[in-house]
């Protein structure tokens, strides 16, 4: 494995040459900022003092504290294990290595780091060794392949591996010949050394563990290499306007407020609430004070960020940094539009260890979507709710601040007190004073007056002039006038183009910028917006982007004008761009609503619904996460679901929504009460209509949307939409028994499960006897059906035991626990889960039915198979999981007489059901 160039460069400036009566001994390495390691060896002339020379720092004189053993002995290499310690004088201004807790195994490649005076050069010079380890040699490890020369001994040694020091070069055991020799293991060194090493920890946010544990690639998985809250855009006079204010360049500094210190103390806390929501209307500085905790938790160790738009694997690499020994903070952006990721974060939390993760999800409001979270257990679900922070200090602070930051980065002259500004009688929130600011400083740099109380529209005319200067010094005749520069910009604010083309394109259909000059504006646009993965960026900050939205709408002076240019310049984006504008869109027709401005608010509506019908498949899920109920657009909306065809617009729909993993929660709803407008007929309706063709796709559609009822608590309707599915498996599993029969057979698992939650047995027992009548026939053709015939064997026998079939319950029981005995005796490990499981209820059964020592039999095997579970590495929730199953084990083997069977329904994964009505 190779070694990180970062870790070498670590080790190197951890490893020291030590001199004796002024001659080069040998190597050592840096323990503890006063302590370094040697070899007795090494030291063994020495009377007390040494010279230890290390890099990057001044020569320090230290004192031999310890040899162990003390004297040499009488072999021809000094006795094992050879340590010397050496107390320096001056502390290091390092904290020291990091030791393995365990040897490298036989095999593993290791560095190491240290000097000797036989390189190219002359004189002492670093040098280093690459060796494989052998395998125990007595106290030692044995390494080959290289030849460690005179003055290595006591370098450190390198794991490659896990990136920790996992030994000491003792000697080689030929000089002259690359025949390798031994190493010190660090566990060895740590015997004698313990005091010190405990008063040294390596924890997360000191160096070597960062390195060892890969910090930063962890880091960059979760939230992107360009995503760090230590790493910031340094500022150029030449940005536009609109940099000044992103939040993500910081040019500002943070304005102290106790909401910091409230979710500080929430992050340190080692309690279960996991999950907090902070709200405020756009620009109220939400993101830069989670910007701002993020940072504090990075000093501290902890994993931090914003997790980026298209997060897809979020949830393993949150376990991988846990696992590695980070704690872990996530933040959500636009947590209202991200229903699906909330929901995949929430239930991490429920898995894990309380206070390891913390998840910050940042909306301008609460609603729907965050009462489907905040009643979880480990969910605050008080919003921490930001006031203005002018509000607060008044504004006079936040102006000062921004001024003096803006004037410094843009003018660069020696910054005077700020000017008189306008009465500030409008917003008070951050960004409006920061947009003050800003266009103060910009006035002063250009000679001009500032403007009136408009601050995002001065900001606007700023970033007009801004693009006017640009197209001036083009070939290409590009749009100069104030209402055409507008459009043009109105193209980033509304979506991020993935291409030179695509940006082309939507600049022609403006019918502002002449053809010639397409590829001039698309030019300047790409330099206005830069972005490492995209054409251009978002305009950004929001509100800034909505302002321009309603001022080209002012432009456009009616309904038919706008709806007509919206959308034509959104005639060829994506879905994830189709997110963003429509986003924008509903914030601007939202704000315009506030300001009283109805009509051109309500030409937003209508281009939105005009979206919506003509393009449903891209337009439909963004705007399931943006529109409320009772809004007019949300009207647009249910008109459109309620009219479209199921099979070519919904189903297609259901199908983009699951494959993006976004606002699926919203769709799944709206699609389900759609179905519960239909009548039992619904299937035979849908498959006389298409075919079976389809079937597989509907079941998989109406199958979430079961789970996704389920999930919030609404058993009836996750029954209704199993009973749906089943009845597509049954036609499919007829039609094509091999595919669709194990189909088939876990759709009537779960449909018995979604009875049994409505206490409805009767039913449940009969979807039972299905589901193992078809399980057996599977098994019949393919024993790898085996395990799911003894589950469902064991959910029938719980059920026959409700319903008073004590009897039934046992004979199917007992065919259940010979299976899964039986595959148990091919693989104890694989089947430990299944034995556990069906020997469960079949112990409590045979108790019942007085027979005793058969049940006492049971519990043994009961026992072993719990003993077994519980050696896997499993989460402490997992483990929590068996405590029921001692607790059988130990009634059992008590020989009570058990009738309050506490039966266990085994899990069912899929859906059930044929056309009858098992009510």
């Amino acid at each position: 494995m190779t070694l990180d160039p970062r870790l070498a460069e670590l080790a190197d400036s951890h490893a020291v040459a030590i001199h004796v009566g002024g001659r080069f001994k040998g190597s050592g390495f840096v323990l503890t900022p006063e302590l370094v390691v040697t070899c007795a060896h090494v030291v063994e002339e020495a009377a007390d003092e040494v010279l230890v020379r290390i890099s990057g720092s001044a020569d320090r004189t230290g004192t031999v504290i310890a040899r162990h053993p003390p004297r040499r002995g009488g072999g021809e290499y000094y006795d094992s294990p050879d340590i010397a310690l050496v107390s320096l004088g001056e502390r290091l201004d390092r904290q020291g290595v990091w030791l393995a807790e365990e040897p490298p195994q036989a095999g593993a490649v290791v560095v190491a780091r240290g000097f000797s005076r036989f390189t190219a050069e002359p004189g002492v010079q670093r040098d280093s060794l690459s060796m494989t380890v052998r395998g125990p040699a007595g106290s030692l490890l044995g390494v080959k392949e290289d030849r460690i020369e005179v003055g290595l001994s006591g370098a450190l040694v390198l794991d490659t591996t896990t990136g920790r020091v996992c030994g000491m070069v003792k000697a080689s055991r030929k000089l002259e010949e690359v025949q390798g020799g031994w190493i010190v293991p660090a566990h060895v060194i740590a015997e004698h050394t313990a005091a010190a090493v405990d008063e040294n920890p390596h924890r997360p946010g000191t160096a070597w563990f960062d390195l060892a544990s890969r910090r930063s690639e962890l880091h960059a998985q979760l939230f992107g290499a360009d995503r760090h809250p230590a790493r910031v855009a340094a500022p150029r006079p030449d940005r536009p306007p609109s940099w000044w204010l992103q939040t993500a360049n910081e040019v500002v500094p943070f304005i102290a407020r106790p909401e910091l210190d409230d979710l500080l103390a929430w992050c340190l806390r080692e309690d279960g609430m996991g999950m907090r929501l902070v709200t405020a209307p756009g620009g109220s500085g939400k993101t830069r004070l989670a910007m701002r905790l993020c940072q504090v938790l990075d000093e501290q160790g902890w994993i931090a960020g914003f997790l980026p738009g298209d997060s897809h694997e979020t949830v393993p690499h949150i376990w991988e940094a846990l696992d590695a020994g980070y704690r872990v903070l996530v933040v959500v952006d636009y947590a209202e539009t991200r229903t699906d990721l909330n929901k995949a974060l929430l239930t991490a939390l429920e898995q894990e260890e309380p206070g390891r993760v913390r998840v910050l999800l940042l909306a301008r409001s609460d609603g729907l979507w965050w009462n489907s979270l905040k009643n979880g257990d480990v969910v605050d679900g008080t919003p921490v709710r930001l006031s203005p922070l002018g509000e607060r200090t008044g504004p006079g602070p936040v102006l000062s601040a921004a001024w003096q930051a803006f004037h410094a980065a843009i003018i660069g002259e020696p910054t005077p007190a700020p000017p008189a500004l306008p009465e500030a009688d409008g917003p008070d929130d951050v960004l409006s004073l920061h947009a003050l600011a800003l266009d103060a400083v910009l006035a002063r740099r250009d000679g001009v007056r500032v403007g009136s109380w408009d601050p995002l529209g001065r900001v606007l005319r700023h970033e007009q002039k801004y693009w006017t200067d640009l197209a001036q010094e083009h070939e290409a005749p590009l749009p100069v006038k104030d209402a055409s520069v507008r459009r043009v910009l109105l193209l980033p604010a509304l979506f991020s183009a993935a291409s030179a083309e695509q940006a082309q394109a939507a600049l022609g259909r403006l019918e502002t910028v002449p053809e010639n000059a397409l590829a001039g504006a698309a030019d300047v646009l790409h330099r206005l917006y830069p972005h490492p993965g995209l054409y251009w960026a978002p305009l950004q900050p929001d509100r800034l982007a909505e302002q321009l939205l309603s001022q080209v709408i002012d432009d456009a002076g009616s309904a038919e004008a706008s709806v007509g240019l919206l959308t034509s310049v959104l005639a060829d984006c994506t879905f994830a761009q189709a997110e963003q504008a429509m986003t924008v869109l509903d914030r601007t027709r939202v704000a315009l609503h506030r300001r009283g401005s109805h009509e051109p608010a309500t030409w937003l509506t209508q281009s939105m619904g005009t979206l919506i019908r003509t393009r449903p498949l891209d337009f439909l899920p963004p705007a399931a996460g943006v529109l409320s109920p009772g809004t007019p657009g949300w009207n647009v909306f249910r008109e459109v679901l309620e009219s479209a065809d199921y099979v070519d617009v919904l189903l297609p729909l259901h199908q983009r929504v699951a494959r993006t993993g976004r606002n699926s929660e919203m769709v799944h709803a709206i699609l389900g009460a759609l179905l519960l407008r239909y009548d039992r007929s619904v299937s035979s309706r849908i498959w006389a209509s298409k075919g079976g063709e389809r079937a597989a796709q509907l079941l998989q559609a109406v199958w979430e949307i079961a789970n996704f009822f389920a999930a919030r608590g609404e058993p009836e309707h996750a029954w209704l939409h199993s009973r749906t599915a089943a009845a597509f498996a049954a036609k499919l599993a007829r039609a094509d028994p091999d595919t669709y029969g194990p189909v088939h057979a876990a759709c009537l698992d779960v449909l018995g499960y979604r009875l049994v939650e409505l206490d409805r047995y009767r039913p449940a027992l009969r979807v039972a006897r299905r589901a193992v009548k078809v399980r057996r026939a599977l098994a019949r053709r393919d024993p790898a059906h085996r395990p799911l015939l003894a589950q469902a064997l064991t959910r029938l026998g719980s059920l026959l035991a409700t319903t008073g079939k004590p009897d039934a319950a046992l004979r199917a029981s007992e065919e259940a626990a010979g299976i899964a005995l039986g595959l148990a005796r091919e693989d104890q490990q694989g089947w430990a889960g299944l034995v556990t499981a069906v020997y469960n209820n079949y112990g409590l059964l045979l108790s019942g039915a007085g027979r005793q020592a058969e049940a006492e039999e049971a519990a043994k095997v009961l026992a072993n198979a719990v003993a077994v579970s519980d050696a896997q590495p499993w989460t402490p929730a997992q483990r929590a999981g068996l405590k029921p199953y001692r607790r059988t084990v130990a009634r059992l083997l008590a020989r009570e007489s058990i009738t309050d069977y506490s039966l266990m329904l085994t899990a069912a994964e899929y859906p059930e059901e044929t056309d009858d009505d098992p009510r």
